[in-house]
């Protein structure tokens, strides 16, 4: 591989885990022209057996439940991509571990879930730019906990253990 074609790989594959974070970034925010920016227009998403639309039904879809939660965070691992620069397609598998934490219900306890997902996407480049046209995300595993807030800070000890190696003095 020369030089040139080896610059071009690692280009492509930036653009395209910038679009993962940003994805990632804009859900969490509900910065919802960034995530629509994430996509190309004819672009399918399918989130698990509970959705499947096209993108401005996925946006319409987002717009309406993201709201009804508390907060979302997403935290995506390093995807792996297999990359096809002469086709400009990229396959791309990203794990991710996502929480979403529920509004306080009638008796006001609030429920957060947090659960792995593998995300598989199908990327394109059209004019230049790298953007998802199909993802699939499949949850893994999953944990509803009771959201019970902050705990307490820890109370201070009195000071290192003798013998464990902790400097005394200054």
């Amino acid at each position: 591989m020369s030089a040139d074609d080896e610059l071009a790989e690692l280009l492509a594959e930036r653009a395209i885990t910038r679009v993962i974070q940003r994805y990632a970034r804009a859900v969490d925010a509900r910065d919802f022209a960034a995530v629509r920016d994430c996509f190309h227009d004819d672009a399918r998403i399918h989130y698990g057996d509970y959705y499947t639309g096209s993108l401005d039904e996925t946006m319409d879809f987002l717009a309406s439940s993201l709201p009804n939660l508390e907060s979302t965070l997403h935290v995506f691992g390093t995807p792996w991509i297999e990359l096809d620069l002469q086709a400009g397609e990229a396959r791309v598998e990203t794990y991710a571990i996502n929480s979403a934490t529920y509004p306080p219900d009638a008796e006001g306890r609030s429920m957060q879930n947090v659960s792995g997902t593998r995300y598989e996407d199908r990327f394109a480049r059209r004019d230049g730019s790298w953007a998802i046209v199909e993802r699939r995300n499949q949850r893994v595993w999953a944990h509803n906990l009771p959201e019970e807030g902050e705990p307490a800070a820890p109370v201070a000890g009195p000071g290192p253990i003798a013998g464990s190696g902790a400097r005394s003095g200054a």
